[in-house]
């Protein structure tokens, strides 16, 4: 019995260390954990700073639409093009032809009520058409 309580101590330090799998030594095992809290935490700042864009992308939507109306104002070409697009799309409105002359009418004026209600009842049923 006294063999088994004579231990050789590199034996019984051994036994007393816990499986560190592939690590060889504790000193070992504790810098790789202080590398690896050190990369969770770069990429925790790194999730945080795209999250943290992506919010300010959304709020700042009013001004990326007065930046873009801004540069569309100062591009005269841009601008001329937005609207003849623009008028082109509108139906049942003459405004302009695409020559980019006027469309002339015969001007109405109403002298009552009636011949008002009337001429604006007739300029509403042409524009439902």
């Amino acid at each position: 019995m006294e063999e088994n309580e004579q231990k050789n101590p590199d034996e019984a330090q051994a036994q007393a260390l816990p499986d560190l799998g592939k690590f060889k030594s504790v000193d070992a095992l504790l810098r790789a954990y202080g590398e690896l809290e050190a990369e969770f935490t770069r990429r925790s700042q790194k999730l945080k700073a795209l999250e943290d864009a992506k919010t300010q992308k959304g709020e700042a939507g009013a001004v990326r639409e007065d930046e873009l109306y801004r540069m569309v104002n100062e591009n005269e070409g841009v601008r001329a093009r937005v609207l003849s697009d623009y008028l082109s799309s509108l139906k049942g409105v003459p405004l302009l032809a695409n020559s980019g002359v006027g469309v002339t009418a015969e001007r109405a004026v109403p002298k009552t009520f009636g011949e008002a209600g009337a001429m604006a009842l007739s300029y509403l049923k042409k524009n439902k058409e």
